[in-house]
């Protein structure tokens, strides 16, 4: 009879507590209808381990940059990094526009719109260069949100970028997606045509929703003296700047899934994968065929001086891990010696890693 009724107590106490793990067991990344995802883990934790040696090479190579270079990369499987001024703010440019996809995907994941949504272009989204400028200078279409999306990443098209940032309610909305994510150092304060018409020197309310062609002639009207003063301010200005540690952490949460649906997620893995803009940064001096998803940022030249020219993205080493990385050059002197450096860093950042298992071990063949 003892034995009877130590099993039964037994049964009971494993009904329980399955009873238990029904109600709270099931994992907080599951996402509702009405509830994204949310992450399970501590992102920005401490690294693994600090690779100081890779440090001091990407110092070496940083001294040399004509401008102010922030760098940061991050091994996603083991946590070590290795900083250059991490934490230094930098004109993010079309590096924006990153953010700004993950906003839009996450509508898509909540049912706001879908891929194959049409979006009309309006006059306001209109920019005097690029695929939809010179198709559609007066606004047109429609033109679906996923082609929006692989010409705004892919492209850089300023067009689809404000068309979409539109879509989502303009930067203020993208700046709190990003504080509710817990993202930081990363600014969204402008459209792509208020930043180009605050470098070309354009007087505040000239700007009336015009089209392409309208605003090309705006600008070309500025005088010289105007813009040369207003690309000067432009370099201190602190609105739409970020952190190289501040993009590593975004590529790192979306890499790690946290951010979107993993559909999605693996959406916008395929088209920074795709990116065709300014090759000769962190793929320029990578073996052929190495896989690279990334976005660009480069600004406007004045007096010699370049606003900023950027890449961030995450680079597959030849074990399939993964590395996050962002290199951030404010005001160069000399686009190509720029875009040298940022190849340089990835390079030198791709040897160290493949090489070692990031704890100064060397690596398995």
């Amino acid at each position: 009879m003892k034995r009877i009724a130590a099993l039964v107590v037994a049964a009971v106490v494993l009904h329980a507590a399955w009873l238990a793990f029904r109600a709270t067991g099931r994992p907080r990344s599951v996402s509702t209808p009405d509830t994204p995802a949310v992450a399970t883990r501590t992102i920005g934790r401490e690294p693994a381990y600090a690779d100081t040696a890779l440090e001091a090479r990407l110092g070496a190579i940083a001294r040399g940059a004509t401008g102010r270079c922030a760098i940061m990369a991050k091994h996603l499987r083991t946590g070590a990094v290795a900083r250059f001024n991490a934490g230094t703010a930098i004109p993010l440019l079309s590096v924006v526009k990153l953010p700004v996809a993950l906003v839009v995907l996450d509508g898509v994941d909540q049912a706001r719109w879908s891929l194959s949504t049409p979006v009309t272009l309006l006059a306001q989204d209109m920019h005097p260069r690029g695929e939809l400028g010179d198709r559609y200078p007066r606004g047109g279409g429609p033109v679906s949100l996923h082609r929006l999306l692989l010409l705004m990443t892919t492209r850089s098209d300023n067009t689809a970028a404000d068309a979409l940032m539109r879509l989502v309610g303009g930067p203020p909305a993208v700046t709190k997606w990003l504080e509710r994510h817990g993202i930081r150092d990363l600014r969204v304060d402008r459209t792509e045509r208020g930043l180009g018409n605050d470098w070309y020197g354009l007087a505040p309310g000239a700007d009336t929703a015009g089209s392409a062609e309208e605003i090309r002639e705006l600008r070309a009207g500025v005088p010289g003296a105007v813009h040369d003063s207003a690309a000067q301010a432009m370099l201190l200005d602190p609105r739409d700047t970020g952190t190289a540690e501040g993009c590593v952490d975004l590529l790192e949460r979306l890499w790690d899934g946290v951010l979107l649906s993993a559909a999605m997620t693996d959406t916008l893995k395929s088209i920074l994968a795709r990116c065709r803009t300014a090759p000769n940064r962190l793929p320029a001096m990578l073996p052929k065929g190495t896989p690279v998803a990334r976005k660009t940022g480069t600004g406007g030249t004045a007096s010699g001086v370049t606003v900023a020219i950027n890449d961030v993205g995450v680079i597959r080493l030849p074990n399939g891990d993964d590395v996050a990385i962002a290199v951030l050059i404010g005001e160069p002197r000399g686009i190509r010696r720029a875009e040298r450096l940022i190849a340089r860093v990835a390079r030198t950042v791709f040897d160290a890693w493949s090489a070692t298992d990031t704890t100064g071990h060397a690596a398995v063949p």
